[in-house]
């Protein structure tokens, strides 16, 4: 798989994430974004978006936390997706 279809995979995965978070699926929402998250830690280091990604990243978490599902699935749908396909 290349680089492109690597970020594919890991776009879809995010995008499915904030599909479940908004339906109130709270543990398929995080096992996606787990495995977004894991296949996009390797890579992110060499991606020309990395620091705006790693400002993101506590934004995501701190919604998590918060249990703020909704504002979750608009960063992992809306704004980690678009400066993911940013490759």
């Amino acid at each position: 798989m290349n680089i492109k279809e690597t970020y594919a995979v890991i776009t879809s995965d995010f995008v499915e994430a904030a599909h479940a978070f908004r339906l109130g699926q709270e543990a398929e929402g995080s096992q996606r974004l787990r495995e977004g998250l894991d296949l996009l830690e390797p890579l992110l280091s060499s991606h020309p978006k990395a620091q705006v990604i790693f400002q993101l990243i506590p934004n995501m978490l701190a919604a998590q936390e918060r249990h703020d599902w909704l504002g979750l699935a608009d960063y992992l749908e809306h704004e980690l997706s678009a400066l993911l396909s940013q490759t």
